[in-house]
């Protein structure tokens, strides 16, 4: 039994919560677009981590990603509770800055933007499918496109289960134009202790890509 005991022990152990990274934001102009898709945590975890490493954050969000981050965090995203969602990080005003998902004319996807790449997450099955197609009918979808025709990082957070072919057709077709996916599905192997470790794993997945695919683009 001693003996078992002993093997037990000298077992690899595994990590207790996810490394905590650092990422080159330097004050790069990012575009994050949150739909109504369930996984609205996913979203605010990337904002988190996006606004940790210095990045300045234009945030879409839909009619439908405000019901699903009250509905399934209690959190009302607006410019007024932004400082108090992030008691422990240091922001600055420019940060965080809020459109209008309707509003075509916005400039932040045009080249005065300056944006450096674009995060969609949760992104729903309809905006997939709008811009694996090229619908351009709200900003979020202006945006991607217009990213996607200038070779910056655009990254997708599906989490949609199960898929049909529709929907793995229309991840193919933003892949061939450039794209990238990172499906909304964590690793165990850290032995997370709640949802928001969960959730940074896939933060950091994110952003490992956004930095390389940011490298690869110019």
């Amino acid at each position: 039994m001693q003996e078992q005991e002993k093997a037990d022990l000298e077992l690899p152990q595994t990590e207790t919560k996810p490394s905590e990274k650092k990422y080159k934001g330097e004050g790069k102009s990012i575009i994050l677009g949150i739909t109504g898709a369930s996984g609205s945590i996913y979203a605010l975890r990337i904002l988190r981590m996006l606004m940790l490493n210095n990045f300045n954050i234009n945030l879409i969000l839909t009619e439908y990603a405000h019901f699903s981050l009250y509905r399934e965090c209690g959190v009302e995203l607006k410019p007024s509770t932004i400082k108090t969602l992030f008691p422990d990080l240091i922001i600055r005003e420019e940060t965080v800055s809020f459109h209008n998902n309707l509003d075509l004319k916005s400039n932040i996807f045009s080249s005065s933007g300056n944006i450096y790449g674009m995060i969609i997450a949760p992104c729903a099955v309809n905006y997939i499918s709008g811009i694996a197609n090229g619908s351009c009918k709200n900003l979020i979808e202006k945006c991607a496109d217009f990213l996607l025709s200038h070779y910056k990082p655009v990254i997708l957070v599906p989490r949609e289960t199960p898929v049909n072919k529709i929907y793995l057709r229309n991840l193919i077709k933003i892949i061939d134009a450039g794209g990238r996916i990172v499906p909304a599905a964590p690793s165990f192997e850290f032995s997370p202790k709640d949802f928001n470790d969960l959730a940074d794993y896939i933060a950091n997945k994110v952003l490992e890509l956004l930095e390389l695919s940011g490298s690869e683009s110019f």
